[in-house]
């Protein structure tokens, strides 16, 4: 929005034009030499953009990191999310980083954001050179900024402020803010190509880039940049640690893994033990006897007696009766598989452009962004419909082999066959973005130390998704009295039966795929636009001296309009879809005005222990259109105690307005197992007796195994009943600067806690909110249904459950920040040692306030799995003459869910009937990379290797969480593509 005037000019002593990144130094972080005191003369000092204030990363009241594009270049991260994705700040909590295609995510498919400290991306705001870009994607749920539109190659540096920052930046700046400052000037033709290759196949990325700038006279500068990116696609099955999920159970006297094997009929590899997909088979709905093709057409006797002409019954550790080998047929190493994406393919384009114009006195700077991003994903799915005998279309023979048609002494039986079907999804994306301002000075006199910029930005994301989906109209899915209604309205539908037979053993093994998609698949396309425009004001300068210095002042105003506008296709919209999410259209608007103002005051200057004191503060006033109205304000202290030692701390209260799919979320529809969000399962092994107490009042049996088809979770928004969330941050840090080596060490503390914090909750919250409570029952328990003891099918298995978003209690957490940085001039070269490492206390969410307790120890989840207690990185560096060699590393701390289970998994468990050690922890990992870079006069070619010692991410047991194989995918500081090697080549003319 405006960090280079609120954070710069706002707290500044004077008054001009900003200083600008100059082209030379577009790696680099600007230095300029200040030498007004012997401790300031011990710090390297940085320019904020917008402001001639210049700052240490360690001298700031609130602490802030600055990431250089080198890093991008020494390290091989080839784009702007990966160079984010991998700061100590993000890697110790979950991020969207395009591997949750088979999941309803933020954004849609693709969709890369950041979250700082684990709060979520919707409270990290990330703007660039200080304004505020809109957001892009699909489907109805958009609010971050997706670092796909930003080209990597226009970056210079980012600054990264660790705290909240809602009264500079306004909404969503809680936990942090990224400010990405591109570069300003070019002065030379500049080309640019890249390459990361890893070792093994599958997950390629290129890029190449050009910028070019000229000017003219000396009154206006232009740069024009251009950048394509391809990321190619990398199937599960190219990695092992990604596919072929297992049960991951050791025996505990060493002898491996107790995993069954996999002996199934149309195996290919026994002892692959491969199982992405379960298909192949026709289940009785009512005996649950399971049939699979037999592999040379005999036909066996069922369980029930009932010869199957083609059939053999499944028998899980059975004997084939064919060869007498045991058989388990949970498990096919299916070569449908092999094209299974885990990254899809991303390409991306992009154009960026900038004009920097003299108008005699006041200066104009105009940007502007275009951004096509295209995402393709291939995977599989099951398709699992029921069928039935009774009014099978006057009597068609495609079931004439339905199980056990007497099972009920009525004139027909129900079935349900699993067979496999490909699924394909596409998302392309327009974005366009445009900053223009206006800054200048005033005319000697009174106002000679102040200055003003009026700033307007504009941008505009249109995204459509496509891809095929199972008719619900034509999948054959009947109730079990065999009335078709496929919209569920309870009113029987007039449905042609299927065109193909279900049952053929070869629709049911996937050799005849292609006609199952001809007979009851279909293609749809939706379209979504979202759509800002900003206005920002502001004057700042200095009021009056004071003993210690200049007092500054700024004010300032800013207005803001955001828009959404979601239509999915056609397919979604009808609800004519099987056994995928469903939405509605999301459309609306929001808007907000707001003031704010922030004043620097120097209090002591040059004396004992006080070599310099600052104290600052800033408040902002906000009125929304939907969100409420209200004020924040923040406080902080700069204290240069010595010459080499320093302290710092800050206070401040932020908010976040609901954002626009938070109030306008059409019903959107998905599925979850029964398994992982109902705490009624096995209810007498818990060790909560409200669950214990509950389930049993509900009428529960307590051995109830939760076996069923998933249950449907509706997510919408909150509406007009949404309010804004509230926040507190606090920050306490040292920094020591010795002058006995170039050396600054800053360690700094953090509390930040959220109030009213917005919210869809999980469907395992609702549930667990409804059971596991003293109070039942309660509001959340009308929030879902079950189904009766006495169902046919599915008893006591939950049907659907209702998901708005809402306001629910708070989330807090707390931390340590240490960075380091050391430079040393050698007789051999210069060495600079560059590290950051997070120490998170403890993380705590409160949905139900203190009378639920989700299965974690007083409600801290630090030190889960996808949240490491200790996450950091390091580098290494030499720069001798034309070569610059690096050694990088990150680290990731241990991480352990036992907490979340009722037994001790810790130690061995009873694994059908034999004894098992689960893995329900990963180990804590050091990744390392290496580099070598020459620079010539024209050419710089750098090359290396990451992960160069090929560091898989931990495995864990399969009861953990959601992963991809057996490697837990809301663990994402792991690196998932392996061992690569990097080239890249720059050529300026």
């Amino acid at each position: 929005m405006f960090s280079g005037v609120a954070i710069g000019a706002l707290i500044m002593t004077g008054a001009a034009n900003a200083q600008e990144t100059d082209a030379a130094d577009e790696d680099v972080v600007t230095t300029i030499d200040t030498t007004p005191s012997e401790s300031e003369a011990r710090q390297e000092k940085i320019v904020v953009t917008g402001s001639l204030l210049a700052r240490d990363e360690f001298a700031s009241s609130s602490p802030i990191q600055v990431i250089t594009a080198e890093v991008a270049t020494l390290e091989g991260l080839v784009d702007t999310a990966a160079l984010l994705q991998g700061s100590s700040l993000a890697a110790g909590s979950t991020q969207l980083n395009n591997t949750f295609q088979n999941y309803v995510t933020n954004g849609g498919l693709g969709a890369q954001t950041i979250d700082l400290r684990g709060c979520g991306d919707t409270r990290t705001l990330v703007l660039i050179d200080g304004k505020r870009p809109g957001a892009s994607g699909t489907r109805g749920a958009i609010a971050a900024l997706d670092l796909n539109v930003l080209p990597q190659s226009i970056i210079s540096r980012v600054e990264v402020l660790k705290d909240g920052a809602s009264t500079i930046y306004g909404s969503d700046a809680v936990c942090g803010v990224v400010n990405i400052i591109t570069r300003d000037s070019v002065d030379s033709l500049e080309l640019n190509f890249d390459v990361s290759r890893p070792f093994d196949s599958g997950g390629e990325q290129y890029g190449v880039s050009g910028a070019w700038g000229f000017d003219l006279g000396d009154s206006a500068n232009f740069t024009i940049s251009a950048e394509y990116r391809l990321s190619e696609e990398l199937d599960a099955s190219e990695r092992d640690y990604l596919e072929c999920p297992r049960d991951y159970v050791a025996d505990p006297n060493g002898g491996g893994l107790l995993d069954r094997l996999n002996y199934s009929a149309t195996a290919t590899n026994p002892n692959r033990n491969c199982s992405n997909l379960y298909y192949n088979t026709v289940i009785d709905a009512f005996s649950g006897e399971r049939l699979v093709p037999s592999p040379n057409g005999a036909t066996i006797p069922s369980i029930y007696g009932t010869s199957i002409p083609g059939y053999r019954p499944r028998v899980g550790t059975g004997t084939d009766p064919n060869t007498g080998a045991l058989y388990f047929e949970d498990i096919l190493d299916s070569p449908l598989l092999d094209n299974e994406d885990f990254f899809p393919r991303n390409e991306n384009i992009s154009l960026f452009g900038t004009a920097d114009v003299d108008l005699g006195g006041m200066a104009w700077d105009t940007e502007v962004l275009y951004s096509r991003r295209e995402t393709e994903a291939e995977g599989w799915r099951q398709f699992f419909p029921v069928i039935g005998t009774a009014d099978n279309a006057a009597g068609s023979p495609l079931y004439s082999y339905i199980l056990d048609p007497g099972y009920l002494n009525s004139a027909g039986g129900l079935a349900q066959m699993v067979a496999p079907f490909p699924t394909t999804d596409k998302v392309t994306i327009d974005y366009y973005y445009v900053s223009s301002s206006l800054s200048g000075g005033f005319s000697p006199g009174f106002m000679d130390k102040w200055s003003w910029k009026v700033d307007g930005t504009y941008s505009r994301g249109e995204g459509t998704y496509e891809g095929n989906e199972i008719l619900l109209s034509k999948s054959g899915d009947w109730n079990y009295d065999g009335v078709a209604d496929y919209n569920g309205d309870g009113v029987a539908d007039a449905l042609a039966p299927p065109s193909i037979d279900f049952l053929d053993p070869d629709i049911l093994s996937g050799a005849r795929v292609d006609d199952l998609v001809a007979a009851v698949g279909g293609y749809q396309t939706g379209n979504t636009v979202y759509e800002q425009t900003t206005f920002t004001a502001v004057l700042a300068g200095e009021l009056f001296d004071l003993p210690a210095g200049p007092l500054g002042l700024g004010l300032g105003a800013e207005y803001r309009e955001f828009s959404i506008d979601d239509k999915p296709g056609e397919l979604t919209q009808t609800g004519d879809i099987w056994g995928s999410s469903t939405a509605g259209p999301t459309k609306g608007t929001n808007s907000v005005s707001e003031i704010f103002a922030e004043i620097s005051v120097p209090l002591i200057k040059g004396a004992p222990l006080a070599e310099d004191v600052e104290f600052s503060g800033s408040v902002r006033a906000f009125d929304y259109d939907l969100g409420g109205t209200d004020s924040i304000y923040k406080v902080g202290l700069n204290w240069q105690i010595t010459p080499t030692v320093r302290a710092r701390s800050s206070y401040g209260t932020s908010y976040r307005a609901p954002a626009l799919f938070e109030l306008f979320l059409e019903d959107q529809t998905g599925f979850l197992s029964q398994t992982s969000i109902d705490p009624c399962i096995n209810w007498a092994d818990s060790t909560n007796p409200n669950i214990r107490a509950n389930c049993a009042a509900a009428g529960i049996p307590d051995n109830y195994t939760g076996t069923g088809s998933s249950a449907l979770v509706i997510t919408s928004g909150g509406g007009d009943l949404l309010e804004p969330e509230t926040g507190d941050t606090f920050t306490a840090g040292v920094i020591w600067t010795p002058t006995f080596a170039d050396i600054n060490i800053a360690l700094d503390y953090y509390e930040i806690e959220i109030s009213d914090q917005i919210t869809s909750l999980t469907g395992a919250q609702i549930v667990g909110g409804c059971y596991a409570t003293t109070t039942y029952p309660n509001d959340f328990c009308d929030l879902f249904d079950r189904n009766p003891g006495d169902a046919t099918i599915g008893a006591f298995n939950l049907d659907n459950i209702q998901a708005p978003t809402l306001n629910v209690d708070s989330q807090s957490q707390s931390g340590l920040d240490l960075e380091v940085r050391y430079t040393g001039e050698f007789n051999f070269g210069t060495v600079t040692f560059d590290s950051s490492v997070n120490w998170a206390l403890e993380r705590y969410i409160n949905v139900f306030g203190s009378d639920f307790v989700s299965g974690i120890e007083d409600n801290d989840f630090n030190g889960t799995i996808g949240y490491p207690s200790v996450v950091g990185d390091a580098s290494l560096r030499l720069d001798r003459g034309d070569w610059t060699y690096t050694w990088f590393t990150d680290f990731t701390g241990r991480q352990d869910d036992n907490r979340y289970f009722a037994a001790d998994y810790n130690d061995p468990q009873n694994y059908f009937g034999l004894t098992g050690l689960y893995k329900v922890y990963t180990e804590a990992q050091w990744t390392h990379g290496a580099s070598v870079r020459w620079q010539g006069d024209t050419w710089s070619i750098t090359g290396g290797i990451s992960n160069i010692f090929d560091e898989h991410p931990p495995q864990v047991s399969d009861i953990v969480t959601t992963s991809a194989g057996n490697t837990p995918l809301n663990a994402t500081a792991y690196d998932l593509r392996g061992r690569r090697a990097f080239v890249s080549v720059s050529k300026t003319f």
